[in-house]
């Protein structure tokens, strides 16, 4: 394909950034500086610049991770979030705590002070992830409230750019300045790449910012969940009842009470059916084997017809 002369000029324009990496002070009118001398003095106590975490050396606390769902479309129910669970699950599987997952609108001022106070609420070892606002378009201020709210600046990131304008040649399409919107970024930050895709993974303060688009979503974190790791991974085990859960649910308090260091929860049938198999299953979660199988054990002794396999229907 021919490139025309705007697309010439835009061409121009981005070899120079990529070589100086300058800022892009000639796209201030679609991503303003961060000013707010707020922000700045809020930041000033909590931004630590390109840091990376996992548990704390020393503790046997695992670490927080908060979710912040961004975009105006999940609000309305035109888009459903598929990124919710499949994080959840992740980091329950590496010993990490989600604790929090907050969904608002493509606004600036809510974007920045959820993601100032789950920032705070999961501690110095935490992560917050947050999901969407980072397209081409107007309403995409996820870059920019970020910045806001941590103290950093707007700039074309050189890199990333080089990454977008190889991925947009090999589909024959210009690299516009609404476009160069998703290369401008937060600065200071680390900015992490995975494969197969140019959007970079920006990591602002122990905030990761992500698409909200799932597939990008996940590989993204895919790459790089050696990061998000708790000491502990979470085990589980499961029994079921043929009885109601009313039947049994004070049995279950006492034996939770008993047992501090595990959480149990009970969870009924939602099958309409459920004549000839379970009513309700109960879950023992924890981190210590001898403290899970302790529980299991009192929940048994508790509630002698309690069943460590599903019963069948056959």
């Amino acid at each position: 394909m021919k490139m025309g002369s705007r697309g010439m000029l835009v061409a121009q324009r981005l070899s120079k950034v990529v070589k100086h990496q300058l800022h892009a002070q000639r796209l201030t009118h679609l991503c303003p500086r961060a000013t707010s001398a707020a922000a700045h003095a809020h930041a000033a106590r909590i931004f630590r610049p390109q840091v990376r975490c996992a548990s704390t050396p020393g503790t046997h606390e695992s670490p927080k991770a908060c979710l912040l769902v961004i975009g105006d479309e999940v609000l309305s129910g035109s888009i459903a979030d598929a990124n919710t669970p499949w994080l959840a699950r992740l980091l329950y599987s590496r010993g990490v705590d989600l604790i929090r997952v907050e969904y608002i609108p493509d606004d600036v001022g809510d974007i920045m002070q959820s993601a100032i106070n789950l920032r705070k609420r999961v501690g110095p070892s935490g992560f917050v992830f947050t999901s969407g606002g980072i397209g081409p378009t107007h309403d995409d201020v996820t870059y920019e409230a970020l910045a806001k709210a941590f103290g950093a600046q707007l700039e074309l990131h050189g890199p990333t750019v080089e990454r977008m304008r190889e991925s947009y040649a090999r589909r024959g399409m210009e690299l516009n300045e609404a476009r160069l919107r998703m290369a401008t970024l937060p600065t200071p930050s680390e900015v992490l790449f995975s494969e197969g895709t140019w959007v970079p993974l920006v990591n602002l303060n122990n905030v990761y910012i992500l698409p909200g688009i799932p597939k990008l979503f996940q590989t993204m974190i895919s790459s790089h969940q050696s990061r998000f790791t708790g000491m502990h991974a979470f085990e589980e085990r499961s029994l079921f009842s043929v009885q109601g859960e009313s039947f049994i649910s004070e049995r279950i308090s006492r034996v939770a009470a008993a047992n501090p260091k595990v959480a149990i929860g009970s969870y009924p049938n939602t099958n309409e059916k459920t004549e000839g198999t379970w009513k309700v299953r109960v879950v023992v979660r924890g981190r210590e084997g001898e403290s899970l199988q302790a529980a299991v054990k009192s929940l048994r002794e508790h509630i002698p017809e309690l069943q460590t396999q599903e019963p069948s229907t056959a």
